[in-house]
């Protein structure tokens, strides 16, 4: 048996993954609005303030929240009864995190980027733009599935579903 955290450190760790989670949340549903706000920009600069505000969420709010809540929930797996392969729950939100995060660094980030480049070149005419259009849709769809993540990765927490993974026994005729 390997290293095994006492209650304090497992309280501690745990409120440091619940507080990252809340964060990484707040960051997703902040995306989300001012995702669709902004194609209600009535000016440049306010489309251009907006994506701004985007950016600097994305930078604070997600990224780093969300790679707190995996190294924590890694922690909390392999240091605890629960363990990474034990059931099924962990690994369904093992899984989804790391989804989650590759679509914000492969798909997200270069996007929130190229709405803010073509924003600060074409100010409030970016919006008429087709590839701006498409990239903002696919940012705001791109939000509403973390949000969506989040909240089925919080139920998955609370409602432990599909039990414990079940091991094949080993053949003792090898």
């Amino acid at each position: 048996m390997g290293y095994r955290l006492n209650m304090r450190k497992k309280h501690l760790l745990v409120s440091i993954h619940v507080l990252g989670a809340m964060a990484w949340f707040g960051g997703t549903l902040g995306m989300l609005i001012l995702g669709i706000y902004m194609g209600n920009a009535e000016n440049g600069e306010q489309l251009y303030y907006t994506l701004s505000s985007m950016h600097m969420i994305d930078g604070t709010l997600i990224k780093y929240p969300a790679m707190v809540v995996l190294i924590t929930g890694l922690m909390l797996s392999v240091w605890t009864h629960w363990g990474l392969t034990k059931h099924y729950w962990v690994l369904i939100k093992l899984v989804t995190t790391f989804l989650i995060i590759l679509l914000g660094i492969l798909f997200l980030s270069d996007g929130l980027s190229f709405l803010i480049e073509t924003a600060e070149k074409y100010h409030l005419a970016a919006l008429e733009n087709a590839s701006f259009h498409r990239t903002s849709i696919s940012l705001t769809l791109g939000a509403i599935f973390n949000v969506a993540a989040i909240v089925m990765m919080t139920l998955v927490t609370y409602y432990k579903p599909f039990g414990k993974i079940k091991r094949k026994a080993k053949r003792e005729n090898r």
